[in-house]
């Protein structure tokens, strides 16, 4: 029988798995939170040239959005990828390190909804329309009356011949092969023009709904200045403001607070529980940081939802002695690994606490979890937008 040969392939740097898989399933509690405040911004929706992308994508398909339409826009997302690295100088954008590597290669490059000319391992899931699509809609941008004239007059203003011919290429649903400098002239689409500018900051910034507590952000942010932003001191100022009058916008700001004060020193405990792969009851017991990060607060959560009722049973989970709390936590792991139909990542009897995943472990003994955070409620996201329209 002949040996074996395993070849193990460079890993996709736009795929590789990234923090945890969220054991206590927290990251939903503090979202619903973040989104009272900030309805349609992610983590991951910052860059305001993603934005930009998926506008001008619409405009330039020529009709209403079909079922071509996704594929169409993956191959536009993939021209200007090469223009934002080439001709723009825009580092900051998924997949930049798989369009460097073409680049390098070649000169030439492929523009298909082939799995070889992709950006990323998934374009689809892992680039703009995964990540901007859904915000996209929920803002409406297509739908503002100036939304065509905006793009049109910005188009319009290229070269009529060379874009005329790119049209013709980007429509072909079996893709082309261009030279890169050949795709030079897009790079004007990256400019923001005063009206686009306008239409980001109603849309983008602002918000259209009964409680826009976003809007009140915005005239914040449009005189902060903040070189590292600090969630608990971002909460502070803002709430001391003149732009926070509303009785139930203070009261979001302080369960976005107290949320954060008990989410996070929970997580990293339970990070620091997968650094061992035994704990006795005794170390537990007698374990300093455990005791340290425990959320000391007595603040009580309105009823209201099932995500304020689980903060308040977490809440009093950690006001119990150690081991007590461990106990909690891991019958929340088998809860929530159950929801998901897999196997608890730590399990406790015999007066022993046993881990079997170590993934996302982590000790930092100088965590202060009254000063330290962990989740920036979309604020990072939104200041990030702020500042690049305002610059």
């Amino acid at each position: 029988m002949k040996t074996p040969i395993y070849y193990f392939t460079e890993q996709d740097p736009d795929y590789a798995i990234k923090g945890s898989r969220d054991p206590l399933g927290l990251q939903v509690i503090w979202q619903k939170e973040a989104k009272k405040l900030i309805p349609y911004l992610s983590t991951v929706s910052g860059n305001l040239h993603d934005f930009q992308i998926l506008c001008l994508a619409y405009s330039l398909y020529g009709k209403p959005a079909d079922s071509d339409f996704p594929k169409f826009f993956l191959r536009f997302e993939q021209v200007m990828a090469y223009v934002r690295f080439c001709f723009f100088e825009d580092s900051g954008f998924n997949g930049i390190n798989r369009v460097r590597k073409k680049v390098d290669d070649s000169s030439r490059v492929s523009i298909s909804n082939k799995t070889n000319d992709e950006i990323l391992s998934n374009q689809r899931a892992y680039g703009i329309w995964g990540k901007y699509n859904r915000p996209f809609r929920d803002m409406r941008l297509l739908e503002q009356p100036d939304f065509n004239k905006i793009f049109f007059d910005k188009v319009n203003a290229l070269p009529t011949q060379e874009m005329q011919k790119f049209l013709l290429k980007l429509h072909k649903k079996e893709g082309f092969k261009t030279e890169v400098a050949e795709l030079a002239f897009l790079a004007d689409l990256l400019a923001l023009t005063s009206d686009e500018r306008k239409l980001y900051q109603e849309r983008i910034l602002k918000v259209d709904q009964a409680n826009p507590y976003q809007n009140q952000l915005d005239l914040f942010f449009q005189n902060f200045v903040a070189e590292d932003f600090n969630l608990y001191q971002f909460i502070e100022d803002f709430r001391a403001s003149e732009f926070v009058q509303d009785e139930n916008l203070q009261h979001i700001l302080n369960d976005i607070e107290q949320t954060e004060r008990l989410l996070s020193p929970l997580s990293r405990i339970f990070r620091y529980l997968q650094t061992k792969p035994l704990w006795s009851k005794q170390e537990i017991e007698s374990n300093k940081f455990i005791t340290q990060w425990k959320y000391v607060g007595n603040y009580m959560f309105r009823a209201n939802s099932e995500e304020n009722k689980t903060k308040n049973h977490l809440a009093v989970s950690m006001q119990k002695n150690n081991w007590a709390l461990i106990e909690d936590i891991s019958k929340r792991n088998k809860e929530v690994s159950a929801w998901r139909k897999g196997t608890a990542w730590i399990t406790v009897g015999n007066d022993m606490l046993e881990v079997h995943h170590n993934e996302g472990q982590g000790f930092w003994e100088n965590y202060n979890p009254q000063t330290n955070y962990d989740n920036p409620y979309f604020l990072n996201t939104y200041l990030e937008l702020h500042r690049q329209l305002y610059a």
